[in-house]
């Protein structure tokens, strides 16, 4: 959900999205090769992360996870597991943004944004930009929730930076 959710739904949708097998769910007729997780966790990477992960990979999926907004922090689960690839942010100049976090566990960086010399009501001079929806806790439905981000209503972390990545990985794969 947008304000948080279960670790054992993650883990089902992982499944599911490599066509693993997921009680009570419909067989994927079109498994994924690559999996997007915009999302992240604290601590090491856990036993449900490590046999989840190692069911994927053994399918042939490519994982791909956020590596984390914590400042400089070690990189959170499930990005800093063996099998994924974990991904930075870096900032309109090529480094690494300081919010992102940062250890041995990060396979590669890409964009995500960054509001420089901005006061409470200047606007971000660095967003990503994208579309999203303008529910506060769940999705308004229709038109009427697409909004799209800006300046002033900014869009930044590493959970935008790893769909770049999980999208060059799907590019590369189409390619063979």
């Amino acid at each position: 959900g947008k304000c948080g959710g279960y670790e054992s739904d993650i883990a089902a949708g992982m499944l599911w999205a490599a066509g693993i097998a997921v009680p009570g769910a419909a067989a994927n007729p079109t498994p994924a090769k690559v999996l997007n997780l915009s999302l992240g966790g604290s601590g090491t990477c856990s036993a449900l992360y490590t046999d989840i992960v190692g069911q994927v990979n053994a399918r042939g999926a490519v994982i791909v996870a956020s590596a984390g907004n914590g400042t400089g922090l070690a990189v959170s689960e499930p990005a800093n597991c063996e099998g994924v690839i974990g991904v930075a942010g870096l900032r309109h100049a090529g480094s690494k943004v300081g919010y992102s976090d940062i250890g041995p566990e990060v396979s590669i960086s890409a964009p995500a944004g960054n509001c420089v010399n901005t006061g409470s009501t200047e606007p971000c001079l660095y967003p990503i930009l994208t579309t999203s929806n303008s529910g506060a806790f769940n999705p308004v439905a229709g038109a009427g929730g697409a909004i799209y981000t800006d300046a002033f209503n900014a869009t930044l972390g590493t959970s935008f930076s790893a769909p770049l990545v999980a999208g060059t990985a799907a590019l590369m794969l189409s390619v063979r």
